[in-house]
């Protein structure tokens, strides 16, 4: 994996975003910590690289459908806080000529539910309690409801999905990439 696969780092996206670090990557997207320079608070900036091929004429399209994805997700936060929250869409060229849709959410501390069990098992921790798995999964489960009530699946569904953010309370575990399978399936 690349220390920073599209050479971001230390640039400011979109006038908004000062880019800090590489986060991760994966099939379709890159990840980066970003500070939005007006508020000086931090963000995650995804940029979907799987997507640098889509033709200019189904660019608008793809765009539009970011858009509403992040409206819908908009929506859903205001109904669930286990929902990572959007803060931004659009597109950007890079210098190569690369095309990219980004979207911008909120910065989350805290690990995956994959790391989680990783962690646990290589500490040699047995599973949790019936009740631990109710306390971990219920905000998952009332965001889930609440998205399929209004027609929408998520599509992706794993443990790396699946992520444990610090709150002042402790951990409350978050759903990520909510409906960015269908916008990927689509495009």
């Amino acid at each position: 994996m690349s220390t920073d696969p599209l050479q971001l780092v230390g640039t400011v996206l979109a006038d908004k975003y000062r880019v800090e670090a590489f986060v991760s990557e994966g099939g379709f997207a890159v990840v980066y910590r970003a500070i939005h320079v007006i508020w000086g608070k931090p963000v995650a900036l995804k940029l979907f690289s799987g997507l640098a091929t889509v033709p200019p004429e189904q660019r608008d399209a793809l765009h539009r459908a970011f858009i509403a994805e992040g409206a819908f997700l908009s929506e859903l936060c205001t109904e669930t806080a286990s929902v990572v929250q959007p803060r931004d869409v659009g597109s950007v060229t890079l210098p190569d000529g690369q095309w990219l849709p980004f979207m911008v959410l909120e910065w989350l501390d805290g690990f995956t539910l994959a790391l989680d069990f990783a962690r646990r098992r290589k500490e040699g921790k047995t599973g949790r309690t019936l009740g631990e798995v109710m306390d971990v999964f219920h905000p998952a489960a009332e965001a889930l409801g609440y998205a399929h009530s209004h027609g929408v699946i998520h599509r992706d569904g794993k443990p790396a999905n699946l992520f444990l953010a610090e709150t002042r309370e402790g951990h409350r575990l978050k759903v990520l990439d909510f409906g960015m399978a269908k916008i990927l399936d689509d495009g």
